[in-house]
Parts: structure tokens; C-alpha cells; sequence
């Protein structure tokens, strides 16, 4: 009987940790950037927002975000899921534009077709692109100029400019340049019909 119960116990105590350590962790799901979709730590919201209907996470974005994952690699693009059910590509400024311009630069052209590839293939996704400010006088002109010149190459490969939006973020206190970031958020609208 005592053979029993210490076996029924290795058992269960083999069963357990087998499991355990054969489950891969999924990643946890990134807060959403500060200054976007759908507000800001300060409660403003840039850029127009269409209704007040959340995000979902559909088979569709899944594919999406596989798609892009898997085409970004080794391109200095972050790629993560918000907390708010939406794909985050985070791209470094000064690999997209030159200082003071807001003309893409060809190195980043490849990575921005792939980016409207995949909206192209999503067809209920949603787009959200939101460029960091320089310091300066015209920083936050210049942010929001990136923006749209992000969405109008995407626009020139076939995605509905219906589809984007721009908006423009403040530079952060003690921000350095490497911080300054373009983010493009792609997400499908849990009310969206198909």
C-alpha cells in the first residue's frame, strides 16, 4: 500500500513537471506606446479615431503578425502585440528618414513593403502610424510629416489611404536620438463586419 501511494506520487510529480517544462511561454502582450490608439497617459487622443469600438485579435491578424515576425527578422524592427489586441512595429527614425527630412530613405523601402504587403493580404485591418518629434522648432511638423510619408508609401503600394491614420508624438524628456522611433499599429476593429 505504502508502494502504491509513493508511486501514484512520483508519478503525478513526474507528469507535472514533464508539463511544465515542455510549454513554451507565449509572449506577453506589450502596453500600447504612449500617444496612440486609444489614449495616452494623459487621456488626449492624436489622430482622428473612428469610433470608440475596441480591438480584437482575429486568425486574420494572427496570420498578419506571423507574417510580418517572420519578414522583419534582423532588421532592427521591433514587432509585438499590445495590450489592446494590435500588432506594434516600432522602427528606429534614422533607419526610415534622413535627419531633418521626411523623405524614405531606400533602405527602408523594402521593410515598408512588406509591412503594405501584409495590410494587403488584411483587409479589415486597421492603421495607426505615429512619428516621434525632433527636438526643435519644427520637430513636431517634422513628426507628423514622417508619418505621412510612412502611409503614402504604404498607400502607393495598394493599401486604402481609408485605412491610415497619422498622428505626430511629442519628443519624451531626456529622450536621445536612437530613441526616436516611428510606430505603425495595425489592428482589427472588434466591431468590423466581414
Amino acid at each position: 500500500m505504502r508502494f502504491v501511494r509513493l508511486f501514484s506520487s512520483l508519478t503525478a510529480l513526474a507528469t507535472v513537471t514533464f508539463l511544465v517544462a515542455c510549454s513554451s511561454p507565449k509572449p506577453a502582450p506589450q502596453a500600447t506606446p504612449a500617444g496612440v490608439w486609444p489614449q495616452d497617459s494623459a487621456g488626449a487622443r492624436p489622430g482622428p479615431v473612428r469610433d470608440n469600438a475596441g480591438f480584437t485579435w482575429s486568425p486574420e491578424m494572427g496570420a498578419t503578425s506571423q507574417r510580418l515576425r517572420g519578414s522583419l527578422i534582423g532588421t532592427g524592427i521591433d514587432v509585438s502585440q499590445t495590450t489592446d489586441q494590435r500588432l506594434w512595429l516600432s522602427l528606429p527614425v534614422e533607419t526610415v528618414f534622413p535627419k531633418g527630412r521626411s523623405a524614405v530613405v531606400p533602405a527602408a523601402a523594402a521593410n515598408l513593403d512588406k509591412v503594405a504587403q501584409a495590410l494587403r493580404a488584411n483587409t479589415r485591418a486597421q492603421v495607426q502610424i505615429v512619428g516621434d518629434a525632433d527636438p526643435g522648432a519644427f520637430g513636431s511638423a517634422l513628426a507628423l510629416d514622417r508619418a505621412a510619408s510612412a502611409r503614402d508609401w504604404i498607400v502607393g503600394r495598394g493599401v486604402p489611404a481609408s485605412r491610415i491614420v497619422v498622428a505626430n508624438r511629442s519628443t519624451r524628456p531626456g529622450a536621445t536620438p536612437e530613441a526616436r522611433r516611428l510606430d505603425i499599429l495595425i489592428g482589427e476593429r472588434a466591431t468590423a463586419t466581414r
